[in-house]
């Protein structure tokens, strides 16, 4: 019988340590490319919960682990800079101290403390001043990335009607040329049509030499005629150099492919409505 006791005893407690419940600030992974560059964010989100938050429940002038429990951490992998200022790639965690008018934003290279009793600030990596504004009523505090852009973004913290915004670039243009190098060395030849149609994207998007955009792009078109986004590619970029009629040309071959392999996969070519307002617009130029 005392043997039966027991066992019951040590099933009970096990099922005790194998409970799950809700946990009042759960937890959260926030992950994001920038330009070339990945960032993780984990953090706990408490909620307002009808409490009045900032001055109260996060006391201004006090150093804040910036959410719940384990203080907030944020990893990346190439540098960052922050109004300015490099940081390193690697792991830290955030950290804030909240004021009326103006907070402090640290990242410190300590990533294990729980809550910021360990606080250490010569441990910090940075420490800058932001300016919080009023925005609307968020119940769960909130971690997100905003305004994001080939070369930068902001890491945005929203709780309760409070919003802080921490505006950070990241260098892509070096990597990225660096990319397009190696891809136009190392690319198999069956490939290079889409490594200089990539290449010509890039230098469309972000504003750069117009005449090297222009050699990548019938580069891509003289080794893969049938390619109907190649064309309209080829479009743009002459668009872009003032050669309008050429672009409408290019335009017209992109809608003569694409809807030849939809005719051949008996399918509806659903960029018509694209190529047609292209070729408008470069008409009318």
């Amino acid at each position: 019988m005392r043997k039966i006791s027991l066992f019951i005893l040590a099933l009970s407690f096990s099922f005790a340590n194998a409970q799950e419940l809700p946990a009042p600030s759960p937890s959260a992974s926030l992950t994001q490319r920038v330009g070339l560059t990945d960032f993780t964010v984990e953090y706990s989100r408490p909620g307002v919960k009808d409490r009045e938050i900032f001055g109260e429940l996060v006391p201004y002038n006090e150093v804040w682990r910036t959410g719940a429990n384990k203080a907030t951490s944020i990893e990346f992998n190439t540098d960052v800079a922050f109004s300015g200022k490099i940081v390193p790639a690697g792991k830290y965690s955030i950290f804030t101290i909240p004021a009326e008018g103006k907070w402090s934003f640290m990242l410190n290279k300590e990533t294990e403390l729980w809550g910021s009793n360990e606080y250490n600030q010569e441990q910090d990596a940075l420490r800058i001043a932001v300016v919080p504004t009023e925005g609307e009523m968020t119940e769960t505090f909130t971690i997100d990335f905003t305004n994001i852009s080939t070369n930068g973004a902001s890491l945005q913290i929203s709780f309760a009607n409070t919003v802080v915004s921490v505006p950070f670039e990241v260098e892509t243009s070096e990597k990225a040329m660096s990319n397009i190098k190696d891809a136009l060395e190392s690319s198999a030849k069956d490939k290079l049509w889409i490594v200089n149609r990539n290449a010509a994207n890039y230098y469309l998007n972000n504003g750069l030499d117009k005449e090297e955009a222009l050699n990548f792009i019938e580069t891509s078109v003289k080794l893969k005629e049938d390619n109907w986004y190649s064309h309209y590619i080829h479009g743009e970029i002459l668009s872009s150099l003032g050669r309008n009629k050429e672009a409408v040309q290019a335009a017209k071959k992109a809608m003569e492919i694409g809807q030849n392999e939809a005719d051949k996969a008996d399918k509806e070519f659903g960029y018509n409505a694209m190529l047609e307002e292209a070729i408008t617009k470069w008409s009318k130029s």
